[in-house]
């Protein structure tokens, strides 16, 4: 038997990450939090920095804010509402799809995924199913649980109160009246004296915003806005804050004197450690220049929100940034994930404001949330005497450039929290 050896070249392309690359990574996708815990052991290895992070925050001291506990130590919400699932339902398919929708709950206690979206995941349930799943949720506690907004969250925590009509007309069909602050009207529409009018308005600030807020896990940490954007009549000015930007200090006596050295051992050490720093400087700064440009577009494309003109989101894909900004979708999605901004309303991540488009627009395009928009200013106007079904409200909307079904207006409907036309009825 014969051997032969072969030897054979081949081209291969590929692409090699260097260290500074990984370590842009990580930084673009750690948030303040993460970041100064990073920079913090990097410059336990370095002498030639020090690392000094600010996470003081004045203007967060709303509940708007979405501040979480650092390493609280109580049961968390998940684990405190699966106890009572456990101890309150028989093992059933039903069952099962309630401990579905727990985990998709968000900090706060929200559902933050849609009926569409639970569908498309849960091949085997059925709309009747899916309707008493959100129920048995609704009632577990705390009272707010499932909400999909802050006013079926409000609605259900009267509501668990047995609160009287004139409240929860207020978190109903009187909603948009209430967050006006349009009390004359209140008062005339629900024939209430200034006493009554006073003591429903009291109840319900009473009720919490996040009701699943003081059951957060060890994981949640402080939420800390990197961007902060304000409004100058009809201008809006956006800025990197202050707070939670960590400083690196260069450590220029303790380079001086090591430079200085005839040691060879010495001068590569501190050769590398100043590389190391200067990369690692390099990286922070590209960091807020990635995230400020990102977040001029985000607040470009949704001008209107910012401007609190409008409630509904401008339709906006990650795609969209990307392209615009000659960037890769991996980097806008890095940069967007665990980034806050701070508005004058309230304080939100940055990829909240990425909306899907509609699939029933002609014309004009528009997202999902600018759709439901239309059917939420629809039903707060339509004659609680004679409300519209949802074929009339969908040949309105068709009406208006907008070619969609009497199904999908009943989705929505449900996913914004108004109930049938026979319930509306008053």
């Amino acid at each position: 038997m014969e051997l032969k050896e072969k030897i054979q070249q081949k081209q291969v392309q590929g692409l090699s990450l260097t260290q500074g690359m990984r370590q842009s990574i990580l930084i673009l996708q750690s948030d303040a939090i993460d970041l100064a815990d990073y920079l913090s052991e990097q410059s336990l290895e370095n002498p030639l920095f020090d690392v000094h992070v600010n996470l003081d925050m004045p203007f967060i001291d709303n509940e708007d804010s979405k501040t979480y506990q650092i390493k609280d130590e109580q049961q968390s919400l998940f684990e405190y509402l699966l106890d009572q699932v456990q101890l309150t339902m028989r093992k059933t398919p039903l069952r099962d799809l309630v401990v579905y929708l727990i985990e998709q709950l968000d900090p706060n206690g929200y559902l933050t995924v849609s009926d569409e979206e639970i569908f498309a995941e849960e091949k085997d349930i059925t709309p009747i199913m899916l309707l008493d799943a959100k129920t048995l949720l609704h009632q577990l506690d705390p009272p707010g649980i499932g909400a999909r907004d802050l006013r079926e969250c409000l609605y259900l925590q009267a509501e668990a109160d047995h609160a009287n009509k004139a409240i929860m007309s207020m978190l109903s069909d009187k909603f948009e009246l209430f967050t006006k602050h349009e009390w004359k009207q209140l008062k005339r529409s629900l024939k209430l004296s200034n006493a009554e009018l006073q003591e429903a308005v009291n109840f319900i600030q009473s009720l919490s915003a996040n009701p699943g807020q003081r059951y957060t896990s060890q994981n949640e940490q402080y939420v800390v806005p990197e961007l902060q954007i304000r409004k100058n009549n009809h201008k809006l000015t956006l800025s990197v804050t202050k707070y939670g930007q960590p400083q690196l200090i260069f450590a220029q006596e303790t380079y001086d004197r090591l430079a200085e050295s005839t040691d060879e051992d010495v001068k590569k050490y501190i050769h590398s450690k100043y590389n190391q720093y200067k990369t690692l400087e390099y990286n922070l700064q590209r960091r807020i220049d990635t995230i400020s440009i990102i977040g001029k577009c985000i607040v470009k494309a949704q001008y209107k929100f910012f401007m609190q003109e409008t409630d509904a989101l401008a339709p906006l894909l990650i795609r969209d940034v990307a392209q615009k900004l000659q960037m890769s979708e991996s980097t806008v999605s890095r940069t967007i994930n665990g980034k806050y901004i701070q508005t004058d309303f309230g304080v939100f991540e940055l990829k909240e404001f990425f909306s899907r488009r509609s699939k029933v627009t002609v014309g004009e395009e528009q997202s999902v949330d600018q759709v439901k928009a239309k059917i939420r200013g629809i039903l707060n106007n339509e004659d609680k005497r004679k409300p519209l079904s949802d074929q009339v409200i969908s040949e309105m909307l068709v009406a208006d450039g907008l070619q969609i079904a009497r199904r999908t207006v009943a989705k929505y409907r449900e996913e914004l929290g108004f109930p049938a036309t026979s319930r509306r009825r008053i």
